[in-house]
């Protein structure tokens, strides 16, 4: 008899699982769609030019809209995020003269190290080009 209730709370243990699992992906879609959102958002705003976001409408005749892709452009790379039923699908793109030439599939959070690490660099070689043009100027 033990095997059996063994056997019975195993399944039933699975099934506990499962529903737990089903539980964090349904919630994890939720805070995705939020991140992607809210991450666009900002990128617009702070990154005028660079930037290019696809919103796609709910329904025909909806107002509402959502984030259905992201592309931001950095000197070397394009960074993709396209938003999936699933979650999100995230990419590298090496740009030379405007031509893709090779794509790479990143996770999210790698994919968000690297786009912060372009946008820094970017950011660092502006400063020093400011700094010079204003050195040059003021001597």
């Amino acid at each position: 008899m033990t095997d059996t209730a063994n056997a019975n709370d195993s399944g039933a243990n699975d099934a506990s699982k499962i529903d737990l699992q089903a539980a964090w992906i349904r919630r994890s879609t939720a805070d995705i769609q939020a991140f992607v959102e809210g991450l666009a958002a900002r990128l617009e705003g702070d990154l005028p030019g660079q930037v290019d976001v696809v919103r796609k409408r709910d329904g025909l005749f909806a107002k509402a809209s959502h984030v259905q892709s992201i592309v931001v452009r950095t000197e070397d790379f394009h960074y993709l995020l396209d938003k999936q039923p699933s979650g999100v699908r995230t990419q590298r793109a090496r740009v030379v003269g405007g031509v893709i030439l090779k794509r790479e599939d990143l996770s999210l959070a790698a994919w968000m190290e690297n786009l912060l690490a372009a946008l820094f660099s970017q950011s660092g070689e502006l400063q020093h080009a400011s700094q010079s043009l204003h050195d040059f100027l003021m001597n």
